[in-house]
């Protein structure tokens, strides 16, 4: 298992990226609240970007739209995806805590993100050049909802989380921990979102767990194969012609950063 200095370098990983076109798409709505809370479109700021799941079809609506990520190589997989080269989307390579702005965001997004950044420091910065009336908002969640596996799902990773890292699976612990963001906020409001059923193939799932921190390959490393092959047992009996058919539930909280 290869251990990476920084929380969330995973993401820097070539291996990791090649499975991120694996994840779920977000719900649709969710872009449409996004505009709703927006309280003018000139600028977008995208922070964690990742391959742009949020920049890119909100390029459409903004005048000026900014992406910032560390990871290089997720940066040149959005510019490869639909609407990754519009004129107006900026992709900057880059920590959300330290990049320098050109522009005062309506709109700040952090989705799937705000839990790898140092609160402290990203807040402080982005209270220097937010417009005076923005709004912020988080997105988490793009795994299935209540899949009719959930149970084989939550022991497998009662069995595997602790084996790759070395801490025991606590899901309300960690939902905890990756809301820590809210002490900074002055919040306005949250909402759940579901998708349409969404089709995806075992392998194509199973790919999917390679593209997060914690089955990223290199914290697999020689554990892989078994990794792949007991998972791929376990989802079978849910499959129809080796399709999973699911829901996903994402989650928006919006509000201003606290001056």
């Amino acid at each position: 298992m290869v251990e990476h200095a920084r929380a969330g370098a995973s993401f820097e990983d070539a291996d990791v990226v090649s499975n991120y076109p694996f994840r779920p798409p977000y719900p649709e709505a969710i872009y449409e609240k996004l505009l709703a809370i927006a309280p003018k479109r000139s600028c977008l700021l995208d922070i964690g970007c990742g391959p742009g799941k949020i920049s890119r079809p909100l390029s459409r609506h903004f005048e000026r739209v900014i992406a910032v990520d560390p990871s290089l190589h997720m940066i040149e997989l959005g510019q490869s995806l639909e609407e990754g080269r519009a004129r107006n989307l900026h992709w900057i390579v880059g920590f959300a805590e330290d990049v320098d702005i050109p522009d005062r965001p309506d709109l700040i997004v952090a989705a799937a993100s705000i839990h790898w950044m140092d609160h402290k420091r990203l807040f402080a910065r982005l209270k220097t050049y937010a417009a005076a009336d923005h709004r912020m908002a988080v997105v988490s969640g793009d795994a299935p909802f209540q899949p009719a596996w959930e149970a084989d799902w939550q022991s497998f990773l009662t069995r595997w989380v602790p084996a790759i890292t070395g801490e025991a699976f606590d899901p309300i612990g960690k939902r905890e921990s990756w809301s820590a963001y809210k002490a900074f906020l002055d919040i306005e409001g949250s909402e759940h979102f579901h998708s349409a059923p969404f089709e995806q193939s075992v392998e194509d799932f199973i790919r999917c767990q390679h593209s997060r921190d914690t089955f990223a390959p290199s914290r697999l490393a020689g554990r892989m194969n078994e990794f792949d092959g007991e998972l791929g047992e376990m989802l079978a009996p849910y499959a129809r012609e080796r399709k999973l058919s699911f829901i996903i539930r994402t989650k928006l909280v919006w509000g201003s950063i606290r001056l």
